[in-house]
């Protein structure tokens, strides 16, 4: 009940969940459309697809270092939205994309940059959010989360089998772009509260 109560009193910390679960919800239709994108857009075959899914690791690995460099020097916010639009254009690329060896370089580039998103908007959300709710409020997140994934999941699958594997990056696009709106319009409450 107090969770509830205080979600009504801040009601954009609704939001501020998603944003912060886009990013995971865009790593799991990367790795929906990874497969089908290598073996069927690119002609690779199963070692280029764990060599590009790996490189996503890397990335995400080289992100924790390469963070704790970056948020000393650009303002949070402005970077959050940079990353969401680097995302963005990556997205598209990567769905006009036709060499293998430029598919690798940017999933690696999009493991370095959603986990950027993430630890960033985590930090802010354990200054935000009192320590006694910050438990109920990252499981109620988790929940929301789990229903999007699983929609979206879905959507970029049948996307997939119907149109063609490289058109889960369009979706991913479209759902960075998505994650990028909604935190322009919270974004003032995020950054004063």
């Amino acid at each position: 009940m107090k969770l509830f109560s205080y979600f009504l009193k801040e009601k954009w910390l609704l939001l501020l969940g998603i944003v912060l679960y886009i990013p995971f919800i865009g790593t799991n239709i990367i790795t929906t459309a990874l497969p089908g994108y290598i073996k069927d857009h690119l002609s690779g075959n199963s070692i280029v697809y764990g060599i590009t899914d790996t490189m996503y690791g890397v990335g995400a690995c080289l992100a924790s270092f390469v963070l704790t460099f970056i948020v000393k020097y650009f303002n949070k916010e402005k970077l959050i939205l940079f990353l969401f639009i680097f995302s963005i254009i990556l997205g598209a690329v990567l769905s006009l994309n036709q060499k293998l060896s430029l598919a690798i370089g940017y999933i690696f580039l999009l493991g370095m940059v959603e986990p950027v998103i993430r630890t960033i908007m985590y930090t802010r959300t354990m200054e935000i959010v009192p320590s006694t709710l910050l438990g109920a409020v990252v499981a109620f997140w988790n929940f929301i989360n789990l229903i999007l994934q699983f929609f979206a999941n879905y959507g970029v699958g049948k996307v997939m089998d119907d149109v063609g594997p490289q058109w889960g990056f369009i979706i991913y696009s479209g759902v960075m772009i998505l994650g990028s709106l909604i935190f322009i319009g919270i974004k003032k409450p995020y950054k004063t509260t």
